[in-house]
């Protein structure tokens, strides 16, 4: 993909995706609070209240709210098509998801139904505005490609985990007599499995070619995968929600899921490993780590169905895509996206001189630090559920990560503001 393909002329303010990315790292803070005022070692029990929390933490208050972000810039310019009202939106989308972000985590870790019952309306309110937006802006793109199909699969997968989780809130707050664990599963299957990957598998059609200097994707993965990956989740789905259920069609579908994972994740090494650049990159690392935790998430998904009995495969498994696919992903998107946007706005507001270099934005440095950071905290995760001592660690890992990745965000706002000024004062 050429640079020259994208509609930047609809680009939105900087401000807009930088208010949800600047936010986001608040959350490693507040998931490693919730981590260390728990009771015992909270991954011993996937349901504990303090993991409960810190994993909300983590998918609502700093995932969901980065790639919110993301999705404000990448439906004007990659699908050419901005959501409508985009002011507002972006308000409905944005205060309620951090007030919600703030209050479900906090109601889990206190047991208080009452935050529960003011949590789950408020995040309600901000996705079906997201939502709402991006079916909209998705319906009047003349775009046709295969990231489009990937946003708009992986917004229909987020409206059935949002549905599904304000059901299970509502219920937990109210202590509603509901198949919890079919529900929960369900949930977790087409937020991580359906929102996040599909996400992630769209954008990476667009990014890693772009950023990373690596050949296309080849176009028979291009066309199918997404697709398939979302079929595949509906029936497990199905198979799980509805009884009698099948248990060969559980098995069949979680190994179509892995398996399709997997090939995403190989296929994405060898472009990386054909890229035209043979320099060392960050960036680039945090990609290969979370496309190696994204096969090794698939082992030990497949070992659970071999072994059922030994709940921490499960427990690996889970920690393996959260924080070490996704969470990868996502550093190293954040780190080639935002120095792209400083860069892009200054020239956009008409600096024509004087403007940094994509990697003075953002010091390497700093970007290499946070990768072996990010990789001793996925290694003592790994270690939680044998090792009591390494949930300190993990909590640890998270404070310094989410202190990292603020303070070099907050670089990239300052090196823009100065080159505003020092060039002449063009307004953002």
């Amino acid at each position: 993909m050429k640079i020259i393909s994208l509609n930047t002329e609809q680009a939105p303010p900087i401000s807009v995706p930088m208010r949800f990315f600047t936010v986001a790292p608040l959350f490693l803070l507040m998931a490693a609070l919730m981590l260390v005022t728990g009771a015992g070692n909270p991954f011993d029990d996937m349901r504990s209240p303090a993991l409960l929390a810190a994993t909300h933490c983590i998918t609502l208050g700093f995932m969901a709210m980065i790639m919110m972000g993301a999705m404000q810039q990448i439906l004007p310019v990659v699908i050419g098509s901005p959501m409508p009202a985009s002011r507002l939106t972006v308000w409905l989308t944005f205060l309620p998801l951090l007030s919600g972000a703030l209050l479900l985590p906090a109601g889990f870790m206190l047991g208080k139904p009452a935050l529960l019952n003011l949590a789950w309306p408020l995040l309600g309110l901000a996705f079906i505005a997201f939502i709402s937006a991006s079916l909209a802006s998705l319906a009047r793109s003349p775009a046709h490609n295969a990231t489009k199909t990937a946003i708009l699969l992986s917004i229909l997968a987020l409206s059935g985990a949002i549905v599904l989780g304000m059901l299970l809130a509502q219920g937990h707050a109210s202590g509603s007599l509901l198949p919890y664990d079919k529900l929960a599963t369900a949930h977790i299957s087409l937020a991580l499995g359906g929102w996040v990957m599909l996400l992630i598998v769209g954008v990476s059609y667009q990014v890693v070619p772009m950023f990373q200097l690596t050949p296309n994707y080849p176009k028979w993965l291009v066309k199918g995968l997404t697709p398939a990956i979302f079929i595949v989740l509906l029936l497990s789905m199905l198979s799980r929600l509805f009884e009698p259920g099948s248990h060969w069609l559980t098995i069949t579908t979680q190994g179509l899921f892995w398996f399709l994972a997997s090939s995403f994740a190989l296929i994405t090494l060898r472009l990386q490993s054909n890229r035209r650049r043979r320099v060392a990159d960050a960036t680039l690392s945090f990609f290969r780590l979370g496309m190696m935790a994204l096969l090794c998430a698939g082992l030990f998904a497949l070992a659970t169905l071999v072994f059922p009995a030994i709940d921490s495969l499960g427990t690996v498994s889970a920690l393996l895509f959260l924080l070490g696919f996704a969470m990868s992903l996502m550093h190293g998107m954040l780190y080639k996206i935002v120095p792209f946007l400083v860069w892009f706005h200054l020239f956009r507001g008409g600096v024509n001189s004087g403007v940094p270099n994509m990697k003075e934005i953002i010091p390497e440095t700093w970007k290499w630090r946070h990768f072996w950071l990010h990789c001793s905290t996925l290694l003592a995760a790994l270690l939680a559920p044998w090792w009591n001592a390494a949930t300190w660690l993990v909590a640890l890992g998270l404070l310094l990560q989410g202190m990292l990745l603020e303070y070099t965000l907050l670089i990239a706002i300052s090196v823009y503001r100065r080159t505003l000024e020092r060039i002449g004062g063009v307004s953002p």
